[in-house]
């Protein structure tokens, strides 16, 4: 079969391919990160690159995305587009995968070491005529008589000359109730593990030394099932697809685990060997795809998962690259969409031990919300979609070096680019923002219209030049083509208000929703914790503004920050606080917003952009 050369320019890097392979395609092979949120399925166009020949012809979703200018320069989707020659394609800035900014602190909370894998140094007598005990019941007599004997054979058959080359000093691992290896000489000390909280978008990990719960190593990644498609959706339809597509995905997650096992243990100068257990947290597709469970049931009504409670692995039959007897866990799922993650921001905001009112809330492609009232417990999801995270959204992207990240209006639009480099995108906090300010300066109106220049007379000049119409409508300017890094400008459609709606009503529905569960009403909320990168970094006022919490919150708003991960600290550092996290799971009420009587008046209700009272 021909092969054709596609290279990228600017970088240089070149891929040999099949004909028909798509753009996206031979980037992927080339080593070129191009952003595809939508999975490769033609309908986001973040994958926009330039190309003068050697590929098919336009495809309709490609005209659906670029003018019959755009079209004419050579603007392309890199997913739609198929290699038919040798090809050079030109990659702007915009439509690369950006340096992501991951947030991996989150809430304090004092962590008593009381691990699952602890380590205990042995002296023991060797053996004589009157003392012929065998080598295992030697170990296992020492250790009190309480430990039972390895799982696994490896164990077994390493014992003999480990206990004789130490002349019988040693050092039991020991797992729970198990023993998980013999170690020569006193190695106390040397035991580790891994917390990591398995995103959708985000994989962050967390080196911890499990005699002491101190933090050693924090190391982070994208997700490389990104690839795939940024939301949940369309990793489950290749999970469905059949064997290869599992095998991609989980193979996808190992990857980034052991890349992330690997940094931290060279960053604090630990040996991967001597970390014992792997702790996990994700929502309920994540850890199905890490374990290689197919998640089939979650892909259709009534949405259940493979598996709710906690799983204990041998790590190694996931490839997972620790210590070879070392051993996974995750934490317990609460339903469908509802999964470990949860349950860590639950954990680590003690939800199960509050007094009053706590609702709990991660912004996300699925809110998942939780909620509390003096020992009852509630928790939904909320498929908000993914317009928080720069998904869906014009000229959106991830929080990451070129987004506009905060926005105000005065007499003109000023903002803040993090990275301080020029803009190339908005991302959620930005979007959130920009929404609010527009609405206060009277250019969307609360049913979320926006307005022609000619209607707002009033507005600063500099404010009013900003409105423009075109083709596609009317659009406000965030930033011109001569402040951004590139030739097109940054700006927000009527189309991204709607979708800031629908994303802001979804949510905010869900916590009326389930306050009333737990007979409150906004306005009777002790605490409400923002978790999450999204809930970390935008600003209450224009949350408020905009109706995305409650306005009686307003002094109640506690940013806790990758509240996930501590979760997942917490399990891995402590047997009570796992033990803690299961009871969580089991007493926590999954419930199912669509279900709910009024559900789709207060979602309706929920997308006007106004503060919303205690009433509402």
């Amino acid at each position: 079969m021909a092969a054709y050369t596609v290279t990228f320019c600017p970088s240089g890097k070149s891929a040999s391919v099949a004909p028909e392979t798509t753009v996206l395609e031979a980037a992927a092979a080339a080593g070129v990160p191009l952003h595809a949120p939508c999975g490769g399925q033609g309908r986001c166009g973040k994958c926009a690159v330039q190309i003068a020949a050697g590929v098919d012809e336009v495809s309709p979703a490609e005209a659906a995305v670029f003018s019959s200018g755009e079209l004419a320069e050579g603007w392309r989707l890199a997913c739609q587009a198929r290699v038919l020659g040798d090809a050079e394609v030109t990659v702007p800035a915009s439509s690369l995968v950006a340096e992501h900014r991951i947030l991996v602190d989150g809430v304090g909370r004092e962590i008593v070491a009381q691990p699952n894998v602890r380590k205990v140094a042995l002296r023991l007598p060797a053996p004589t005529v009157d003392d012929q005990r065998a080598d295992l019941d030697r170990v296992l007599d020492a250790l009190g008589g309480e430990v039972l004997p390895p799982r696994h054979l490896a164990v077994l058959q390493s014992l003999p000359e480990v206990l004789r080359s130490s002349e019988y000093k040693v050092t039991a691992v020991v797992a729970g109730e198990s023993l998980l290896g013999l170690e020569a000489g006193d190695s106390s000390d040397s035991a580790y593990g891994m917390a990591i909280d398995i995103g959708t978008t985000t994989v962050v990990a967390y080196l911890c030394h499990l005699p002491t719960g101190r933090v050693l190593a924090v190391v982070s990644e994208l997700n490389p099932q990104g690839q795939y498609g940024e939301d949940v959706i369309s990793r489950l339809q290749l999970a469905a697809s059949g064997e290869e597509g599992m095998s991609r995905l989980t193979g996808a997650a190992a990857e980034v685990v052991n890349k992330l096992i690997a940094r931290a243990a060279r960053d604090a100068g630990v040996p991967a060997e001597e970390i014992y257990e792997v702790a996990v947290v994700g929502n309920t597709c994540m850890t199905h795809l890490l374990l290689g469970v197919p998640p089939l049931g979650l892909g259709a009504v009534p949405f259940l998962p493979s598996f709710r409670d906690a799983r204990t692995v041998r790590a190694a039959d996931l490839g997972i690259a620790i210590n070879p007897e070392g051993l996974l866990f995750v934490v317990p799922n609460i339903g469908g969409f509802v999964g470990a993650d949860t349950v860590g921001v639950m954990l680590a905001g003690e939800l199960d031990r509050a007094a009053g009112v706590i609702l709990a809330v991660d912004i996300g492609t699925n809110g998942e919300i939780a909620v509390a009232r003096d020992g009852e417990l509630y928790a939904c999801s909320t498929a908000a979609g993914p317009a928080f995270e720069g998904a869906r959204i014009s000229c959106g992207m991830r929080a990451a070096a070129g987004a506009i990240d905060e926005l105000t209006i005065d007499h003109d639009v000023r903002y803040h680019v993090l990275g301080e480099v020029a803009p190339l995108g908005l991302c959620g906090s930005g979007l959130v923002d920009a929404v609010a300010e527009l609405v206060k300066a009277g250019v969307v109106t609360e049913a979320g219209r926006m307005r022609r220049a000619e209607e707002v007379s009033d507005l600063p000049e500099k404010v009013k030049r900003r409105l423009v119409e075109n083709e596609g409508g009317i659009e406000f300017v965030l930033a011109w083509p001569g402040e951004t890094d590139g030739e097109r400008a940054v700006c927000l459609t009527a189309g991204d208000i709607r979708q800031a709606q629908l994303a802001k009503g979804a949510i905010y529905a869900g916590m009326t929703l389930m306050l009333a569960e737990v007979g409150a009403g906004p306005g009777e909320m002790d605490r409400l914790l923002l978790a999450g990168a999204f809930g970390n970094y935008i600003r209450p006022e224009s949350a408020i503004a905009i109706g995305l919490i409650p306005a009686p919150a307003h002094d109640r708003v506690e940013s806790v920050g990758n509240a996930a991960g501590v979760g997942a600290r917490l399990a891995l550092l402590s047997v009570a606080e796992r033990r803690r996290a299961e009871e969580i799971a089991r007493r926590t009420k999954h419930v199912e917003l669509a279900e709910l009587e009024g559900f789709y008046d207060q979602f309706a209700d929920a997308m006007i952009l106004r503060p919303l009272p205690a009433e509402s």
